[in-house]
């Protein structure tokens, strides 16, 4: 039952008795022979239940009740929040393992970055912490950053975890580039997919809570779902043999039970991972190690380049910053807009 899309704009006023509505059809659900399907349903519709997002595929989107079994569901087409994964929702069911998503539930948290065609997407909700997976041997530091920037813009917890280490011979390099992180107090964890070292304390770490896989295209992300999620079936994508690099696998993000408790949701890899909402003038502040050093410059538009008298680059040369996480912070930093760009 795909969602049909329509070119008719809402007045503030039927926005607002949409949003009405919505609040009455949450509050009501469970109620015994309530009817708020209203005109335009399809079929007869059962009674209104939870349910969470656990995929979403196209105009579809598969919804998990409180008893385990999932539905293929349409959304109606007044809801003003389109359902990602993780939403809590209301729903009802029209069919078999069909239904339709009524309401959803307001979000604690919710991680977006951009997309194509200057489109904003939402890459996931109700997440309570960001897990930022790479890989040994072949760490991407600046993406790293990256998704460190944007869990501290959208105040959720992060932790990183460097897959693959089976394959690793001398983690010299590794452990030097991973060191700033464990200084600023970020949990981190060296794991293998494939033997299984490391992978206990990072799914008792990972238990209770709502947690996201981020990172780069063939770290082992879901190669790291497949290790806890025995009745799934899961596509991951064989090796490159010239470029060591895992072929990109998953296409939308899901949610999974975890079996020690909690819940994960495996995103789609990325080659980059842009900054919403974020100017020049903030990125400083989203790098921990940066914090105690800010507002020490001489000048206070200072770039932290060439310019005399910077606090940060103060911290480097003494050793309070590496040098690679102010070279990160710069580099950002060119590649959002400024504050007042006029």
């Amino acid at each position: 039952m795909p969602r049909k899309r329509s070119d008719k704009r809402l007045s503030l006023r039927q926005i607002e008795r949409i949003r009405t509505a919505r609040s009455v059809r949450v509050a009501r659900v469970g109620v015994e022979g309530e009817d708020l399907w209203g005109a335009g349903g399809v079929g007869e519709p059962g009674l209104e239940e939870e349910g969470r997002v656990v995929a979403h595929f196209g105009l579809n989107i598969e919804v998990e009740d409180e008893a385990g079994e999932r539905f293929r569901c349409a959304v109606r087409e007044a809801l003003l929040d389109e359902p990602v994964c993780g939403d809590r929702v209301v729903w009802r069911r029209v069919g078999e393992n069909q239904g339709v998503i009524v309401a959803v539930h307001g979000r604690h948290s919710v991680l977006r970055r951009p997309g194509p065609y200057q489109r904003l997407l939402t890459v996931a909700a109700n997440v309570d912490r960001i897990v930022v997976v790479a890989a040994g041997g072949n760490l991407n530091t600046g993406l790293v950053d990256r998704y460190l920037a944007a869990a501290r813009k959208a105040d959720i917890e992060a932790m990183l975890v460097v897959n693959k280490i089976d394959r690793v011979e001398d983690a010299s390099a590794e452990q030097e580039a991973m060191a700033p992180y464990g200084r600023m107090g970020y949990a981190s964890f060296r794991v293998s997919a494939l033997s299984g070292q490391g992978l206990a304390p990072l799914e008792q770490a990972l238990a209770g809570l709502t947690s996201v896989f981020v990172g780069e295209s063939g770290v082992g992300k879901s190669s790291l779902v497949n290790c806890w999620i025995q009745d799934e079936t899961m596509r991951t994508a064989e090796v490159h043999a010239l470029t060591d690099q895992g072929r990109h696998a998953t296409t939308t993000a899901r949610l999974y039970r975890l079996p020690a408790g909690g819940w994960l949701i495996d995103s789609p890899g990325v080659r980059e991972f842009g900054l919403h909402g974020v100017t020049r003038e903030e990125v400083p502040g989203l790098f921990v190690d940066m914090l105690p050093h800010l507002g020490r410059c001489r000048f206070t538009d200072c770039r932290h380049q060439r310019e005399p008298g910077c606090a940060l680059r103060a911290a480097v040369d003494s050793g309070a910053i590496a040098a690679t996480r102010l070279a990160s912070m710069l580099r950002i930093m060119e590649s959002v807009a400024p504050k007042n760009p006029y």
